[in-house]
This record gives C-alpha cells, structure tokens and sequence, in this order.
C-alpha cells in the first residue's frame, strides 16, 4: 500500500499508509484525530526506484520490473 502524505491544520504534517482506493478521503490526524486532508504529492510506493540497498547486488526495483528482470533469448536466437 502507497504511503500518502496529510496535513492537519491544527498539529501539521503526517504521513499515513492507506489503500489505493481511499487516496482521495481524509484521515484523522494521529494525535488530535481531526479529519485531515490530503497533500497533493506523488505517494510513496514500496520497491519504487527510490528505494536501494547499499551494497548489495539486488535490484532496486519490485521482483517484476521489467529493467531487472534478466533478457530471454527468443526461440530464434537459441
């Protein structure tokens, strides 16, 4: 699940994991429970780019990424 970024008006930023199909709905604010409206910035997704591990030789991406997954050889090549 993508974590979204919210904005109480009374205690401020918050970040909160939350399903993809409720993007758009406010969340309480985690210490004064105010429903708090969404930030208008990308979320963060798990196994994005964004996220290496140093020095390790694993992909950066999630297990299907396509730029990480090894080339097959066509039946024609073989």
């Amino acid at each position: 699940m993508p974590t979204y970024e919210y904005e109480c008006p009374d205690c401020g930023p918050f970040s909160d994991v939350r399903p993809m199909a409720e993007f758009d709905q406010p969340q309480p604010c985690p210490d004064c429970e105010q429903p708090a409206p969404r930030l208008l910035t990308a979320p963060a997704l798990a196994g994005s780019a964004q996220e290496t591990t140093a020095g390790s030789s694993a992909p950066a991406h999630a297990g299907g990424c396509a730029c990480c997954m090894p080339r097959r050889l066509s039946a024609e090549a073989v």
